[in-house]
C-alpha cells in the first residue's frame, strides 16, 4: 500500500510526478501540474483588482479550523493575490479560538455554504463585515474540491476566482471616509 500526503502545492506536484512514474508515465504527472498552472494562473485572472489584497478567512471546519497560509489553500489564496488572517506559523490547518477570527476581521470569509449560514449565530460574529456581502459558501461537491489536494487543484482555483468575482463591488475607501 502507497499512502501519499499532500499538504501545499509542491507536494501536489511531486506526487504527480510520482504517480506518473509509477504508471510509466513520468510525463504524465508534468503535464497534469502544466494544466494546473495554467488554470491557477486563468483563476489569478479572474480576481478582481479591487478584492486583491483582502483578508480572507476560509474555514475547513466549524471547530474553527482553518486553512493557514501554509496550506494548499492558503497558497492557492495567495496565488490569487488574497491574503490569509492564519499566519504560516499557525500550521496549515489550525484550529482557532473563534475570538482569533473576530479581532482578525476578515474581508472575506469562505466556508461551506452550511457553515456561512450559521456563523453570524457564533458569539459576536454577526458583526463580521465579511458576513454582511462578502462571504462564499460553497455546497458539499464544490466544497470538497476545494478542500481535497490533488489533480482538482486548479479547479478549485477557479472556483475561488468565481466567488470572489461575483460578490459585490468593493466599496471605494475614499468615498467611505
Amino acid at each position: 500500500m502507497l499512502v501519499l500526503e499532500s499538504d501545499t502545492h509542491a507536494d501536489v506536484r511531486r506526487t504527480l510526478g510520482l504517480i506518473g512514474q509509477m504508471l510509466g508515465a513520468p510525463a504524465a504527472g508534468e503535464t497534469a501540474w502544466a494544466a494546473i498552472e495554467h488554470q491557477v494562473r486563468t483563476a489569478a485572472a479572474r480576481v478582481p483588482p479591487a478584492r486583491r489584497g483582502q483578508r480572507v478567512y476560509f474555514e475547513v471546519g466549524a471547530g474553527p479550523y482553518a486553512a493557514g497560509e501554509a496550506s494548499f489553500i492558503g497558497q492557492t489564496l495567495a496565488r490569487l493575490g488574497m491574503a490569509n488572517i492564519v499566519p504560516a506559523s499557525l500550521g496549515p490547518f489550525p484550529r482557532l479560538n473563534p475570538e482569533f477570527v473576530l479581532r482578525a476581521a476578515p474581508d472575506i470569509v469562505m466556508a461551506p455554504a452550511r457553515d456561512v449560514a450559521l456563523m453570524p449565530a457564533r458569539p459576536g460574529w454577526a458583526g463580521l463585515r465579511a458576513l454582511k456581502g462578502s462571504a462564499c459558501g460553497f455546497d458539499g461537491p464544490r466544497y470538497e474540491l476545494l478542500i481535497r489536494p490533488g489533480p482538482r487543484l486548479g479547479e478549485g482555483a477557479l472556483l475561488l476566482a468565481d466567488c470572489l468575482a461575483g460578490m459585490p463591488p468593493v466599496e471605494d475607501k475614499l468615498a467611505a471616509k
